[in-house]
């Protein structure tokens, strides 16, 4: 199993192109904001102390998470390929259950995608650091790499659920194509969560990552809010999504872990399920072709 996280983490690297692909999705909403979106968005945040600052965090926990997404749903076209040149059929006759052949799947892509989302912090913290003065909280940093790691998870599941059903490379490009400029959607980044109607909230509420983004708004810009007044503060928070609420009670960052790993357990639940029914499938169908 693990020749097999090497062999996907490997050449997943190792095509540069196909690297720089995966993170469009976080890069096009990094350049759309410093290129279009900060100063606007700054300009109507006259009145709010450290308007410029509180954005760029704001943005980058979300373009972090974007990041996530998007880097684990492309690492996991090596399976829609392997299974496409049957190469995935050639490792069943291996020593190996296919359980763990999933997995390493599910690993590799989970590495990766935490990989790429420190190289998507480290890029904009820089940024952010050299033009508008910003400093990450140092107590952000380990709880923030925690909610980056079960982003990853999370991302991972979730997208491997949708790649199961793909079986071409060309019908993963597109859906990879869809899912980059959706994801920010998703997790409430390209539009701010206190601007969505109800039905829009409740979905943002219902992908896994938007728990991930939320948290790390949270570490990200706390000591900045607390230079607020009450009142400010508390509709920056509805405003900006950095604290869900679920019938009224407001989500602590612990509540969003609960809440993640939960998620996760349930996209095992329907990973396994699906894994379970395409090989009843398949193994009835070959032995309807044997016995003809």
């Amino acid at each position: 199993m693990f020749a097999l996280i090497k062999r996907n983490i490997k050449i997943y690297f190792s095509n540069i192109p196909g690297v720089i692909m995966s993170c469009l999705g976080a890069l096009i909403a990094f350049f759309i904001y410093i290129g279009f979106l900060q100063e606007n968005l700054t300009s109507s945040w006259k009145n709010v102390v450290n308007a410029t600052k509180l954005l760029d965090l704001w943005m980058m926990a979300g373009i972090i998470t974007i990041g996530g997404i998007t880097t684990s749903f492309q690492a996991l076209g090596q399976l829609v390929k392997d299974r496409e040149s049957r190469k995935f059929d050639d490792f069943m006759l291996s020593d190996i259950p296919i359980i763990k052949q999933y997995l390493s799947y599910v690993l590799s892509a989970s590495f990766i995608s935490f990989i790429m989302q420190i190289f998507t912090w480290i890029i904009m913290g820089v940024y952010f650091k050299i033009v508008d003065q910003v400093n990450i909280p140092l107590s952000a940093i380990l709880p923030g790499i925690g909610f980056v790691i079960l982003g990853a998870i999370a991302a991972t599941f979730m997208n491997m659920v949708l790649a199961l059903f793909i079986n071409s490379s060309t019908t993963f490009s597109r859906l990879s194509a869809i899912l980059g400029a959706a994801a920010g959607f998703m997790i409430a980044t390209y539009m701010p969560y206190g601007t969505l109607n109800d039905w829009a909230r409740n979905m943002v509420k219902l992908i896994p990552n938007s728990y991930e983004a939320a948290s790390l708004r949270s570490l990200f810009l706390n000591k900045l809010s607390e230079k607020l007044p009450v009142g400010m503060r508390h509709s920056m928070i509805e405003y900006l999504g950095i604290h869900f609420k679920i019938e009224n009670y407001q989500l602590t960052n612990l509540d969003n872990v609960i809440v993640m790993i939960v998620m996760i357990l349930i996209l095992v639940i329907v990973l396994s399920s699906v894994i379970y029914l395409n090989r009843k499938g398949k193994t009835k169908s070959e032995g309807q072709f044997s016995r003809r």
